[in-house]
């Protein structure tokens, strides 16, 4: 899972500087507004959480579920600009909220899937120990 936390967080991190520093390659608008980054907002705590969890194992569970937090924080965040400009498409910011939002969302199904998996592992664990 630290590995996706590193890859999300760097998709992530890379479309809010896209958005901020040459608006263009998506659509249009004015470069340099801060609110294009709030991608990078989420990325790049995601990939702090990732790194965390590589060099601390022991903290892993705690900044997997931090991860997931964030991953919430940006699928929710990533509708704001949607919905406040009326799903216009043809904006920039509802282009960088949509994008935002499926990869907060992907990244957060595959956060619920790896505690699913871990819960179910530890149980198995458990019964096998009890044996």
């Amino acid at each position: 899972m630290p590995s996706y936390a590193i890859l999300f967080g760097l998709l992530l991190s890379g479309l809010g500087v896209t958005a901020y520093v040459s608006p263009n390659t998506l659509g249009g608008g004015k470069p340099y507004q801060i609110s294009a980054l709030s991608p990078a907002f989420i990325g790049v705590p995601i990939l702090l959480t990732g790194l965390v969890s590589l060099a601390a194992p022991g903290a892993r569970k705690h900044a997997m579920h931090g991860a997931a937090v964030l991953g919430l924080l940006g699928t929710v965040g990533g509708l704001v600009p949607v919905i406040l400009r009326k799903f216009d498409f043809e904006q920039t910011a509802v282009l960088v909220g949509l994008t935002m939002t499926v990869l907060s969302g992907l990244f957060l199904g595959l956060c619920v899937k790896s505690f699913i998996d871990a819960k179910k592992a530890r149980k198995a664990a458990e019964a096998a120990a009890a044996a």
